[in-house]
């Protein structure tokens, strides 16, 4: 489990990088090896970095068995980053995982999604309108709150991969600011944070504001992450001028 001292200062959040995959994801470039992903994270002055592979149900917990792998390669490094080797975890219906909690309970640090539904394993709500999958994706995160499993949510009530409306956004305008209030401060008392993804902020950004500022009034936790697939993309400091452009 990982926690830090919570703050709404975009510099202070961005030394941190709690969002990146090495190549054993299927969307991490091949030069991501952890070595040179540590290395990258040096360049850019980062005090921490969290790995966060796709765990991927035909592969049950072979995310615990790649902490080991990783571990070993990096045996005898000397760096000052404190290195997390956790992953992005999956929760794909409301109650529904696509892991056992033993594995979860193995890694440094667990960032959960609810909201992959372009993955072909992922439930949809019978109710397909806005309201559907705004309602769906609240119950699949009070269920991953109730169960303890969670460090952070990964690009939360982001409706990028839900592809039947011309425009996705209508989906994340349909979340109430009270709903968005409410599972904040129910998550923050399991000290579970919320996730200021580079992706999710830029391709949604009158939403994110919104989602920014119910979280600072309401006192949570945020950790920032990158999502980088390429070495390129684990320096924070590039994207803070365009989120503080959007958030503040």
């Amino acid at each position: 489990m990982f926690f830090h001292e919570k703050t709404y200062d975009l510099d202070e959040l961005a030394r941190q990088n709690l969002h990146t995959h090495t190549n054993f994801s299927h969307c991490g470039a091949k030069e991501m090896n952890i070595i040179d992903m540590v290395k990258a994270a040096e360049k850019a002055g980062l005090e921490v970095l969290a790995v966060t592979d796709h765990n991927y149900p035909d592969h049950k917990n072979e995310v615990a068995q790649q902490r080991f792998a990783l571990l070993r390669q990096l045996e005898g490094f000397e760096t000052n980053v404190k290195i997390l080797i956790g992953a992005e975890l999956s929760s794909y219906d409301v109650g529904k995982f696509a892991d056992d909690i033993s594995c979860d309970n193995s890694l440094d640090y667990r960032l959960y999604t609810t909201n992959h539904f372009h993955q072909d394993y992922w439930v949809h709500p019978q109710d397909k309108s806005p309201r559907g999958y705004c309602e769906h994706m609240l119950k699949i995160m009070d269920k991953v709150i109730d169960s303890g499993r969670a460090d952070c949510f990964a690009h939360p009530f982001m409706s990028k991969y839900v592809d039947c409306f011309d425009d996705h956004r209508v989906v994340t305008a349909a979340f109430t600011d009270n709903e968005i209030g409410d599972i904040m401060l129910k998550a923050d008392k399991k000290e579970i944070a919320w996730e200021l993804n580079v992706t999710a902020i830029v391709n949604d950004p009158v939403f994110f504001r919104r989602y920014f500022n119910i979280g600072r009034e309401a006192g949570i936790m945020f950790n920032f992450g990158t999502d980088a697939h390429k070495l390129c993309n684990i320096d924070t400091k590039q994207f803070l001028p365009e989120i503080k452009r959007i958030l503040y």
